[in-house]
């Protein structure tokens, strides 16, 4: 009886605990997914203007060489990252945590030397292989160029990457998203301004390219430094490397596989289709990518949440947390996702006329990402509790589907093949990992308070349809969009938030309220 007594007095203690615990976690992946998303506005905008001006200043075919290589560049760069770039922020955020500064500096050496001297190796066989490559994949153009600068600027575009997360790890999400997306992007942009200013052409441009990658690479060592002294002081420092390796390689697969998931349809397509349709292409695939925009921003705060949570067994709050950002990822891309598929051809007309063409690529595109995004951070939540062989083996099992789809799909129906091969391999990717989560934690992120974002979403594309087949193409940039977006938010408004969503809200206001003040 005693015995029992004193676990009844203990409960309520017990739960008041584990409820006051999830708020903070909440006001937590809030306030860095915030600092994530204003950075990201900045990244978005510079990123946004960066390919408008390559679509304008050089066309479709050159538009397209250079998004060829590119894609070619990142594929390299997650081979040579080793998977680093997840396991420093595993163990980082981890010894960071501890106050393990020891441990925390032999991780950040151990991957940035690993990493970084992978990338001069890649660097050396990309260029190597770069004529090689112009006569496989290139059609129109047979250009060695792209390949061999952009393997020069390899190994420095791989320590910028690693050193974003090293921010990361230390929670730094601003400076994450400064390094990761908006540094060499914003650097490259200028020097591209500056080249079509003065009347050069697209080789000066590609030299533009490293150029920026080379600056971005010594601003990052310099963050990074400034983040973490200790990380050049005469600490003497510990790790455990082949814990690290464990942890990382496999997700070198994981992230081939998404990069195949991501990547295929270009790759293939410049062989296939040519250098023009790679450029259209892009152009489509650049715009439904911001559907990812608000699931990337809570991710990079989730991330270290979840591992947390997982590994000292608080999978209940786990659960919430997932499902809290799930919603607030419905809420956030929603809207965007309506205006992106009713004013498709309006939208990619931006990049120039010749590019409206691609309006059913951006339609076919931006719905198979809003199941992405409607997953929310299922492959974080995988690898960060230790299930990332089952996320490798989904995603290289997705990226075969893709490429086989892709090669088919491609021949039969040309650019719009490869968006439904792509689109069908995002969709089936999610959903077997969706099961794959519950499977082996009963975690999954779905909750009836879904309903309202969605029903206020209907609203609004009903409301678009309509507009958009009234109006002229500059009376729907005045007129449609910002109406389909108020219907949204009004609906929205009529329907409620959820009591945890309004709680979060007064605090978020209260706080914005606060800084004004201030």
């Amino acid at each position: 009886m005693s015995h029992s007594s004193e676990h009844d007095a203990r409960s309520p203690n017990a739960s008041s605990d584990k409820g006051d615990a999830t708020p903070d976690y909440a006001d937590r992946i809030l306030k860095g997914g915030s600092s994530v998303f204003s950075g990201s506005l900045i990244a978005k905008a510079v990123g946004f203007a960066l390919q408008v001006v390559l679509g304008r200043g050089f066309g479709k075919t050159l538009y397209g060489l250079y998004s060829y290589g590119l894609s070619v560049l990142r594929i390299v760069r997650e081979l040579s990252t080793l998977g680093l770039q997840n396991g420093v922020v595993r163990f980082g955020a981890e010894h960071n945590e501890d106050g393990n500064k020891a441990a925390l500096k032999g991780t950040f050496l151990a991957v940035g030397g690993l990493g970084t001297g992978a990338g001069v190796l890649m660097g050396v066989a990309l260029y190597l292989a770069a004529p090689w490559l112009a006569e496989v994949a290139l059609r129109s153009t047979n250009d060695p160029l792209v390949f061999q600068l952009f393997g020069i600027a390899l190994p420095f575009y791989v320590f910028t990457y690693l050193g974003s997360r090293m921010a990361r790890a230390l929670g730094q999400m601003r400076v994450d998203v400064l390094l990761d997306s908006i540094l060499q992007p914003a650097l490259f942009l200028l020097f591209t301004g500056i080249i079509l200013l003065l009347g050069q052409g697209f080789r000066m441009a590609l030299y533009a390219f490293v150029a920026s990658t080379v600056l971005a690479a010594g601003a990052s060592a310099y963050a990074v430094y400034r983040l973490f002294p200790p990380l050049f002081s005469s600490l003497v420092p510990t790790i455990d490397l082949r814990t690290l390796l464990r942890f990382s390689l496999p997700i070198v697969g994981v992230s081939l596989a998404s990069m195949g998931l991501a990547r295929a349809d270009r790759i293939m397509l410049g062989p296939l289709a040519g250098e023009e349709a790679v450029g259209l292409y892009t152009a489509a695939s650049k715009m439904s990518v911001q559907l990812r925009f608000v699931l990337f921003a809570l991710t990079a705060a989730f991330s270290p949440v979840i591992s947390e949570l997982y590994h000292s067994g608080r999978t209940d709050e786990l659960a919430q947390l997932y499902a809290d950002t799930v919603r607030w990822i419905a809420l956030g891309t929603l809207p965007l996702a309506v205006v992106l598929i009713v004013f498709a051809p309006d939208i990619m007309a931006l990049f120039g006329t010749e590019f409206r063409e691609g309006a059913l690529l951006l339609r076919l595109l931006a719905g198979a990402y809003i199941v992405v995004a409607g997953s929310g951070s299922v492959g974080h939540m995988l690898q960060m509790s230790d299930h990332q062989d089952f996320a490798f083996w989904v995603n290289a099992s997705m990226a075969v589907l893709n490429v086989g789809l892709n090669w088919i799909l491609i021949q039969w129906y040309g650019v719009v093949g490869a968006a439904i091969a792509t689109g069908a391999a995002h969709i089936l990717g999610n959903v077997f990992q969706l099961w794959g989560l519950y499977h082996f934690t009963h975690i999954q992120p779905f909750r009836w308070t879904l309903w309202k974002p969605l029903a206020a979403a209907g609203a609004s594309g009903t409301v678009a349809w309509v507009l958009f087949a009234q109006l002229a193409s500059l009376s729907r940039w005045l007129i449609g969009i910002p109406v389909a977006l108020l219907v949204y938010g009004g609906v929205l408004l009529a329907l409620g938030l959820s009591p945890r969503d309004q709680a979060i809200a007064d605090d978020l206001w209260a706080e914005l309220r606060t800084r004004l003040d201030a």
